[in-house]
């Protein structure tokens, strides 16, 4: 059954267009069945005119105060190379409730309908958004073009909006003076029987479990997935209803890698990760070998991404898992030496913020920890081996503005990637 909502395109003539300045006003025009299904769409062009930038504007009225609404609006673009640079859907309010128009929120990135781009929001109608108006823009762009269509507003006061709660921990630590890669799961399994006793969803465990402390040459330890420590974890997994993720040295063929692996509630494989940045022991010296893809493995409960140890020192990599969806970061670590120890905590709590995810961070040699994309730290062990921390973490959550909005994926729609060829060709060409 289809939620009924207000057609905020049924009459284009309510709209008005605005630019910051005149020498910037981009072409506009209705396009009356030029939207999806021949409805009408709201057109902008740039003119030929590199510095174009405008909107189509329309006030949002009798909304009533303490009332949740989506608004939603779905738009198509020719010759524009950069959306996150020339396409934006904002609410605005005014300033001191007069004045000049003023950001509010944005409409985030929902996906497709029918082969349209789809963005939206929800807000609350109160005092601060009296003189709310929608503004759909192009910017920046002399070529492009962009359709606006299907602009809606529902009111889903009376509309739940979805429980994204999971309950994480993470462990500590690893055994001393173990003796065979068995007797190093005995260990994670205790640990692993103790954080289920929490209730909680999803366990991650650190670096290289199936060999760290070991005297035995790492190439020998080294062994498949599936095989000896997965399916230990399996089993625990299956046990306890529990995903279960871990970093294992993994043969594979001629080669070995550092994966990370991630087990389900029933003790099936969901996927893995090869650590991608190996320092110089571990790749060059150790032979380790790189793994060269950033997987986004999907729960119950959300999508989940993986990093191992030296992952973490490169923030490209948490911001592709957070770019391919992640709302959870898994970072098994072997610990963070730099400084005495001193950046470990404010390194997974940039990583979090900058990307919007949780990151659950499980290190051999350290405090490991939950933390928000708040940056809040909402859980960290204690330095014994075998600690735990657990949390239950709310995957809506999302860091604030100086206005006391929620950014959440704002950066994601801002960044210029566009801009950023210089992280792909700098490398060795320089002196």
């Amino acid at each position: 059954m289809n939620e009924p909502f207000t057609d905020l395109l049924s009459n284009p003539g309510a709209w008005s267009t605005w630019t910051p300045r005149k020498e910037l006003e981009p072409r506009f025009d209705v396009a009356v069945d030029g939207g999806p299904g021949g409805r009408p769409a709201l057109a902008i062009g740039g003119r030929g005119n590199p510095f174009a930038c405008g909107c189509w504007r329309l006030p949002l009225k009798g909304l009533e105060d303490g009332r949740r609404y989506r608004i939603e609006a779905v738009f198509e673009t020719d010759q524009i190379a950069a959306p996150g640079k020339s396409v934006r859907a904002i609410l605005t309010t005014r300033s001191g409730g007069q004045g000049r128009a003023v950001f509010y929120d944005q409409l985030d990135n929902l996906g497709v309908r029918d082969r349209w781009h789809l963005v939206g929001t929800v807000f609350e109608a109160s005092e601060q958004t009296r003189d709310v108006a929608i503004q759909l823009f192009l910017a920046w762009s002399a070529e492009g073009r962009v359709r606006w269509g299907d602009v809606r507003l529902y009111d889903v006061t009376d509309t739940p909006g979805p429980e994204r709660l999971v309950h994480l921990a993470v462990i500590s630590g690893n055994p001393k003076h173990p003796r065979s890669p068995a007797a190093c799961i005995d260990f994670y399994g205790d640990r692993l029987d103790e954080a289920a006793s929490h209730r909680v969803d999803l366990v991650c465990l650190p670096e290289l479990i199936n060999t760290t402390g070991l005297s035995i040459a790492k190439d020998d330890l080294a062994e498949p997935i599936p095989g000896p420590t997965s399916e230990r974890l399996a089993e625990k997994a299956r046990v306890h209803g529990m995903y279960v993720a871990a970093s294992i040295l993994e043969r594979y063929g001629d080669a070995t890698y550092n994966t990370g692996l991630l087990v389900d509630r029933t003790g099936g494989l969901v996927g893995k990760y090869r650590k991608t940045h190996l320092p110089i022991n571990e790749g060059v010296l150790g032979g380790t070998a790189p793994g060269d893809a950033y997987p986004i493995f999907h729960t119950d409960f959300g999508s989940v991404g993986y990093m191992i140890c030296y992952d973490g020192h490169f923030p490209e990599v948490p911001r592709i898992l957070a770019l391919e969806g992640a709302d959870v970061v898994l970072w098994s670590n072997m610990g963070d030496g730099r400084e005495g120890g001193s950046l470990w905590e404010p390194v997974v709590r940039t990583r979090a913020v900058d990307n919007q995810v949780h990151i659950a961070a499980a290190v051999n040699a350290g405090r490991s920890c939950i933390v928000s994309p708040k940056g809040e730290i909402l859980a960290m062990s204690d330095r014994s081996a075998g600690g735990i921390a657990a949390a239950r973490c709310d995957l809506s959550a999302s860091v604030c503005d100086y206005t006391g909005r929620p950014i959440r994926r704002r950066y994601d729609q801002i960044r210029r990637a566009d801009t950023y060829g210089e992280l792909l060709h700098h490398l060795f060409t320089r002196p």
